[in-house]
């Protein structure tokens, strides 16, 4: 008997993570629209969107949210269970790419892959897609790789003005310069209007906006960096301070903050850490280089475990007594 054919796009039995090969199935320059990516996005809109969906929807995007999650885990521990040492870079999706903090972004992105760090990010646009820019050209050994990216993608500075220049000018880079360093993009189609982030290597993404943001901000393992103050940005890095007040995950990792000394959320992210104990934590930076510099000299804090409790001399065992 043939399986009847799925009415979405997307396979809810998920078991691996996506490919930018494979969520641009279907684009080409004249009908941009076509590539998977933007299918299921249109999908996700008409399904509902960010209001509930049927029931058989709703469990189609939780099965396949919880596959990639699984696919996520599973590739973060494949290296003989070693956990490579992730830093998550965190910016807002709108800033263009003739904005001189997306060349900062992209310089960054750059100097941790090359340090050895895992760059992950939102996966979307804007300072986003810079430190996965940066993480796929380190391999090159010099800035100039990097600085010819850059005027190449200027010329199509944002999304929305022109899809197919945009995303042709990502292709052109990774055609001068092929075969990139791997990094991570962890985007979400609650956003379906974001085009797929190309110089990510290995993309989870999810429908749930909440188990994206959560899971960026958890497998960040040796710290976050945040490169701007608006709004979205902002709620990772106090998700980030609440993961470090609690240790969550028993540790703690360095926060940095490119750019952005003396903002208000510095100064309250400071609060929470002198009063949880983390302080030395936190920095703040304008040099991409003393970023990752303060990351190699700043692993994260493991929380020691309690000492066993030993019964015997010098340990007094309370019994119960019934009153009276």
């Amino acid at each position: 008997m043939r399986p009847l054919p799925r009415p979405e796009p997307f396979d809810p039995l998920r078991k691996g993570l996506y490919t930018s090969d494979e969520l641009m199935q279907g684009y080409t320059p004249s009908n941009p629209e076509a590539s998977l990516d933007r299918r299921i996005a249109r999908h996700f809109i008409a399904a509902g969107g960010r209001n509930p969906p049927s029931a058989a929807e709703a469990i189609a995007q939780r099965l396949h949210d919880f596959g990639i999650d699984r696919a996520l885990t599973a590739w973060l521990e494949g290296n003989g269970g070693i956990a490579p040492k992730v830093v998550g870079v965190m910016g807002s999706h709108s800033t263009p790419r003739d904005d001189p903090q997306y060349a900062l972004v992209a310089e960054l992105g750059w100097r941790l892959a090359r340090a050895g760090f895992l760059v992950a990010t939102g996966g979307g646009p804007g300072l986003m897609e810079a430190a996965n820019l940066g993480a796929y050209l380190s391999k090159q050994l010099d800035r100039g790789a990097l600085d010819r990216a850059l005027t190449i993608l200027k010329q199509a500075p944002a999304f929305e003005s022109d899809h197919a220049r945009y995303i042709e000018a990502t292709r052109r880079v990774l055609a001068d310069l092929p075969n990139g360093a791997t990094s991570l993009g962890v985007p979400t189609w609650v956003y379906p209007d974001e085009p797929v982030n190309l110089f990510s290597s290995h993309i989870a993404k999810y429908f749930s906006n909440s188990m994206r943001e959560e899971g960026l901000i958890a497998i960040g393992n040796h710290g976050v960096v945040i490169a701007s103050d608006t709004p979205g940005t902002v709620r990772e890095v106090f998700q980030a301070a609440e993961q470090n007040s609690y240790w969550v995950g028993d540790r703690r990792s360095p926060m940095v903050l490119l750019g952005l000394q003396g903002s208000s959320s510095f100064e309250l992210l400071m609060a929470y850490a002198r009063r949880d104990g983390y302080a030395d934590l936190v920095m703040s930076f304008e040099d991409p280089q003393e970023v990752v510099d303060f990351m190699v000299r700043t692993p994260p804090l493991i929380r020691p475990s309690p000492a066993p409790t030993k019964t015997g001399a010098g340990v007094r065992r309370l019994r119960y007594r019934q009153p009276g």
